[in-house]
C-alpha cells in the first residue's frame, strides 16, 4: 500500500474544497489570481464559487529558493541568493513568462489588485519560491487584503510566506511533499489551451445552496444561554458571523476549566471557516476531568435535549449540525447521532471513548464520523481503531502528531481544528458520499 494518501480527486475537486474554506469572502468583490498553469483549474472553481473576478498572476521558479514575477524581478525566499546559473537563465524564463501572458490573455490588460481583496491560488506548494514571488510582486501594488490559498503545502514552505500574506488558507500541510502528484488521483499537465479557455470564461455568480437559502438570513450572534434539562440547566455559548453554513455543537462532560482555552481556540478556528459554534458542558457540576462510563446514557439524553433546543430556541433551526466531542462525551455524541430525531450531518470525536457507545450503536451509525487520536496515545488509538472497524458509515481515523496523550500544544490543536473544519465543510455542505480513510 502506498505511504501517500490521495487528498484530492482532481484540481477542480481541490478548488471546490478551497472555495468552501474561503466562503467568508463570497460577495466581497474579491479578485482571484491563479498561478499558471496548475493553479488555474483550482482558481477558476474558487472564483466561480465566490462570485469573484478571475485573472492570472505570472510567476516562475528559476532556481532553488528563487523565482521571477511577471515584471522579470527575481525574488529570493529565506535569504537565498541567486546562483550564477539562475542569473544566466533569467532572461529565458522571463521571455517564457511574457509568452505565456500573451497566449493566455491576448486581448485585455491584467486586473488591477490595488485596493481589493486579492486571493492568490495555486494547486500546491513545496518550496514556496513561486508563490513567494507572486505575493511579493502583488504586495507592492497595495491590495486591501492579500490572501494565499492552497489545497496542500509543506509547513516549511508556508513559513516562507507568512510575512507577505495577510492570511493563509491551506487545506492540508504534510511535513514533506516529494511530488504534488502523490496527493491527487488525477494530476495531468494543464495545457496552454486549457489555461486560455478557463481564463476567458466569465465569472459566474456565487451559487445558491438549498440547505442555506431555505432559511432566513442569520445575523451575527454572541449569546450565553441556559438549556433546561430536567432539574439541571446546561450552560451554552452560541457565537457566529452572519449567515453561517452550519453549526458546530461542541460538547464535553466535565473539566470545564481545563478545557476552556482549548475549546475557545477550536471554536474560533471553526467560526473562521464559516461555521457557527455552540459550546455545551453536558456535566456542568462535575469536578472531574471527564464523566465516568456509567454516565453515557445520561449524557446522550442531555445531548439529544441540546439538539432539540438548538432547533427550537435559536436562529440556527434550519442549519446543518456537526457534533464535536471528546472523552466520554464522544460516546454520547455517537449514540445521539444514531437515536436522535434531529440527526447531525457529521460527527468528529477527539480522543473519544468511542468504545463506550456500544457495538450496536457503532454498527447502526450512518452519520459520517471522524475519529481523531494523538499519535502518542496507543490506548486511544487502539480504542478508536476497534470502533472504526465496527462502523459502516463514511468515516476516517486520523492520527495527529502530539507530544504525550493529549492535544495541549498549539500545533496539535491547530491540526485538530483543520481536520474538524474540513470534515464538517465536506459533509454539512452536501449529501454524504462514501469516504473511508485511515491516516497517521
Amino acid at each position: 500500500m502506498s505511504r501517500y494518501q490521495t487528498r484530492f480527486q482532481t484540481r477542480e475537486h481541490a478548488g471546490a474544497e478551497l472555495a468552501s474554506a474561503l466562503r467568508p469572502y463570497r460577495g466581497t468583490g474579491a479578485l482571484v489570481l491563479a498561478i499558471p498553469r496548475g493553479g488555474v483549474p483550482v482558481g477558476r472553481v474558487v472564483a466561480d464559487a465566490l462570485g469573484a473576478d478571475f485573472d492570472l498572476v505570472m510567476a516562475r521558479r528559476i532556481d532553488a529558493g528563487v523565482a521571477l514575477d511577471g515584471t522579470g524581478k527575481a525574488w529570493h525566499t529565506n535569504g537565498a541568493q541567486a546562483s550564477s546559473g539562475a542569473g544566466s537563465l533569467r532572461g529565458a524564463h522571463f521571455d517564457q513568462l511574457c509568452r505565456q501572458r500573451a497566449v493566455y490573455t491576448p486581448v485585455r490588460k491584467p486586473a488591477d489588485p490595488g485596493g481589493r481583496v486579492v486571493i492568490v491560488v495555486d494547486d500546491g506548494l513545496v518550496s514556496g519560491a513561486t508563490m513567494h514571488a507572486a505575493l511579493a510582486s502583488l504586495r507592492k501594488r497595495h491590495p486591501a487584503r492579500l490572501i494565499c490559498a492552497l489545497p496542500i503545502a509543506t509547513r516549511a514552505g508556508l513559513d516562507q510566506l507568512r510575512a507577505l500574506a495577510d492570511e493563509i488558507v491551506c487545506l492540508d500541510t504534510p511535513d514533506r511533499i516529494e511530488s504534488l502528484a502523490h496527493f491527487y488521483h488525477e494530476f495531468q499537465l494543464v495545457s496552454d489551451d486549457r489555461v486560455r479557455q478557463l481564463t476567458s470564461m466569465a465569472s459566474a455568480p456565487a451559487p445558491r445552496r438549498a440547505g442555506r437559502d431555505a432559511v432566513a438570513s442569520v445575523p451575527a450572534l454572541s449569546k450565553a444561554m441556559l438549556i433546561p434539562c430536567g432539574t439541571t440547566r446546561l450552560r451554552a455559548m452560541l457565537e457566529c458571523a452572519p449567515n453561517p453554513i452550519g453549526v458546530a455543537v461542541m460538547v464535553h462532560a466535565g473539566g470545564a476549566q481545563r478545557r476552556a482555552a482549548r475549546s475557545q481556540y477550536l471554536a474560533r478556528k471553526l467560526r473562521a471557516k464559516g461555521l457557527a459554534t455552540m459550546l455545551v458542558d453536558l456535566k456542568p457540576d462535575s469536578r472531574s476531568d471527564d464523566a465516568p462510563p456509567s454516565d453515557v446514557d445520561e449524557l446522550a439524553a442531555r445531548l439529544v435535549r441540546t439538539l432539540s433546543f438548538l432547533r427550537a430556541g435559536t436562529p440556527f433551526a434550519g442549519l446543518p449540525v456537526g457534533l464535536l466531542s471528546a472523552g466520554t462525551a464522544a460516546a454520547a455524541a455517537l449514540r445521539a447521532a444514531v437515536d436522535s430525531a434531529a440527526r447531525p450531518g457529521a460527527v468528529a470525536c477527539v480522543a473519544g471513548r468511542t468504545d463506550l457507545a456500544g457495538d450496536a450503536a457503532l454498527r447502526r451509525l450512518e452519520t459520517p464520523a471522524l475519529l481523531i487520536c494523538a499519535s502518542g496515545n496507543p490506548e486511544s488509538i487502539r480504542i478508536n481503531h476497534l470502533a472504526f472497524e465496527q462502523m459502516h458509515c463514511p468515516r476516517q481515523l486520523r492520527l495527529v502528531p502530539a507530544s504525550g496523550c493529549g492535544f495541549d500544544d498549539r500545533k496539535a490543536l491547530e491540526e485538530v481544528a483543520t481536520l474538524t473544519a474540513d470534515w464538517f465543510e465536506l459533509n454539512l455542505a452536501q449529501p454524504s458520499r462514501p469516504c473511508l480513510g485511515y491516516s497517521g
